[in-house]
């Protein structure tokens, strides 16, 4: 309903009169509403000292005035007007608009509470996914009561987490607006953590830029697209967000069960990207297997692996220049060509390095055995150290 002020301003610049405000008591409201009720059953007036309606305002003739109600629904409001100033004609007009009004205002009402009650259902589902997290009932069943949510087949789960100390849009009603802008469509938001939230997205979204893929790569461009639009959602709120954030993402789920154990691989893969992949802020289940496999195995047989088989060459790992050559060499499938381009430098710059890394280690990275050595060394040192 539009503010109070608001109507009786605008009626009294158009009636020329001078208008009030107030919320009946429960006895003048009883009041109303009985004449009401006996104005349905009969159209006899009333004794003059009772509250008699007129074309649905409402004579009081106690206190010499109108009362026009905005609606009657107890604490009934009513705007008051002195008898005898108004017409019928204008009274019907008053009447009218306040019943449009009263109309659009009980439309945005009803819009407004059901997105307040889709707030609170996603504020309570976060609540129990974390609970059976903790709890480790990661293939709990939803409860009855959450299952109103728009939760179906083949969603596309992502998480996101921001560690800056101030943001732009870290309310749920920003943030909805916002995904729903890149989505173009619905998509369920639910707040976890402080800062962290779970989004999920129909596949349907995702899938317009599959139409041009080949079927004998659908599953690949599945895996980009989903990259791509992480991209372009990071890029969204990088322009709104002021700080650090990351975003997880794990391929399409049946997000009516099991959703807890879709957390659990949300949240992993983001420990398992910010571990092994510090520089970025996207990460994919997709491209962790390896590294998955690594942050399985417990901390002391990944410890007396390095003491046992690598003591000698982790130093290589804090040399920076080494550090970068190894990973674009193994992000690149091992091609020197395609390496040095990476790294912006002469082929034989990069055979150079190398052969020192030979020379200090024993092992060559171009041989596959070695380099697959050499890549778990890696992997173990980065998750022992940063971990």
């Amino acid at each position: 309903m539009v503010e109070k002020d608001l109507i009786v301003q605008t009626l009294e610049q158009v009636l020329g009169v001078s208008l009030g405000y107030r919320i009946l008591d429960d006895q003048e409201s009883e009041a109303v509403l009985q004449a009401v009720s006996e104005k349905q059953n009969r159209d006899a007036d009333l004794d003059e000292a009772a509250v008699a309606p007129t074309n649905g305002v409402y004579d009081n003739n106690k206190e010499n005035e109108l009362w026009i109600p905005l609606h009657l629904q107890k604490p009934i409001p009513v705007i008051t007007a002195p008898r005898d100033v108004l017409t019928p004609s204008e009274v019907g007009l008053m009447k009218l608009w306040l019943s449009s009004l009263q109309e659009d205002g009980q439309a945005l009402k009803g819009k407004g509470a059901g997105k307040a009650d889709e707030e609170r259902q996603a504020r309570q589902l976060g609540d129990w996914l974390m609970e059976q997290v903790r709890e480790g009932a990661l293939h709990a069943a939803l409860p009855a009561e959450l299952r109103q949510l728009r939760l179906k087949e083949n969603m596309v789960p992502f998480l996101l987490t921001n560690e800056s100390e101030s943001s732009g849009v870290t309310g749920y009603k920003a943030l909805q607006r916002l995904l729903k802008s890149y989505f173009d469509g619905e998509v369920l938001l639910i707040p976890l953590q402080q800062k962290e939230w779970m989004v999920l997205a129909s596949q349907d979204l995702l899938a317009g830029g599959l139409a041009d893929e080949k079927e004998d790569s659908a599953v690949e461009a599945d895996q980009d697209l989903l990259s791509l639009f992480c991209m372009g959602l990071y890029e969204l709120i990088s322009t709104e967000w002021v700080g650090d954030f990351h975003i997880a993402a794990i391929p399409p789920v049946d997000a009516r069960q099991g959703l807890p154990s879709v957390l659990h691989k949300l949240r992993e893969t983001m420990a398992i990207g910010r571990v092994f992949r510090v520089k970025e802020h996207i990460h994919l289940s997709t491209g962790l297997h390896l590294e998955r496999l690594i942050f399985s195995i417990p901390e002391a047989q990944r410890n007396r692996f390095l003491q046992e088989y690598a003591a000698l060459h982790t130093e290589l790992f804090e040399d920076s220049e080494t550090l970068s050559t190894l990973e674009s060499f193994f992000e690149l499938d091992c091609n020197v060509s395609e390496t040095a381009k990476h790294l912006y430098i002469h082929r034989n710059t990069l055979l150079y390095r190398l052969d020192k890394i030979k020379q200090e280690t024993g092992l060559d990275v171009r041989s596959f055995s070695d380099a697959v050595l050499v890549k778990m060394t890696l992997l173990l040192y980065k998750v022992t150290k940063r971990k």
